[in-house]
């Protein structure tokens, strides 16, 4: 097997952020993110009674993977004396599109819409302490090999199929924090609850040769 592989990225941001009279502050931007990814995988076999290998075009690879990230987020922040918060909301728009330029996969294009919010409240106990209560969303978008449908055999004992109809994995996290500052030492407590909404897993199953035909 030989292989290569490239990537280029360019991602393009624009930030907004104003206060809002003493206490309120709002925060606005847009991102687009550009990925290009391309993958070169060439497979030879040595011939019976040969010395040379021969290119093996059937389980050779050649593709190209554009990944399109548009995300516009919107964030408002308060301070009153003691007491600070947050809230913001995220949306992203994902395309991804693949390209086979040689091989038996089949061109396929997914598109992901995710709305990630996020908050947090924080209390201000002393000159040197701060209690602080947050919540953060992160999703993990499905890769390439996860969502081809293509039904790769080039290694007979291990077969592979991605799934197009995934959708992207939801972690949500809370987590409850105290620090105090001394000029001596410092003291940060923190508590911290995940789980996971629609996680992408992989599902391995033996099978015999009949199921595949």
């Amino acid at each position: 097997n030989d292989g290569s592989q490239s990537t280029t990225e360019h991602t393009f941001q624009v930030d907004y952020t104003t206060p809002i009279g003493k206490i309120h502050t709002l925060e606005a931007g847009t991102k687009y993110i550009l990925r290009n990814n391309i993958s070169e995988n060439d497979r030879y076999e040595r011939m019976i009674g040969a010395d040379a290998y021969e290119f093996d075009r059937d389980h050779s690879s050649h593709y190209k993977h554009q990944n399109d990230i548009l995300a516009a987020y919107l964030g408002y922040g308060l301070r009153v004396k003691k007491l600070s918060g947050r809230l913001g909301v995220r949306y992203e728009h994902t395309i991804q599109n693949v390209k086979y330029r040689l091989g038996k996969g089949d061109d396929f294009k997914e598109h992901f819409n995710d709305v990630v919010p996020s908050a947090s409240i924080g209390w201000k106990l002393t000159d040197m302490s701060n209690l602080q209560l947050g919540y953060n969303m992160r999703i993990y978008r499905p890769g390439i090999w996860f969502l081809n449908p293509y039904l790769n055999d080039s290694n007979p004992t291990y077969i592979s199929q991605g799934n197009p109809n995934l959708d992207s994995e939801k972690n949500h996290s809370f987590n409850l924090s105290y620090s105090n500052f001394t000029q001596k030492f410092n003291i940060n407590l923190s508590m911290r609850y995940s789980f996971t909404n629609n996680s992408i897993e992989s599902i391995t199953e033996l099978v015999s040769d009949r199921t595949l035909v």
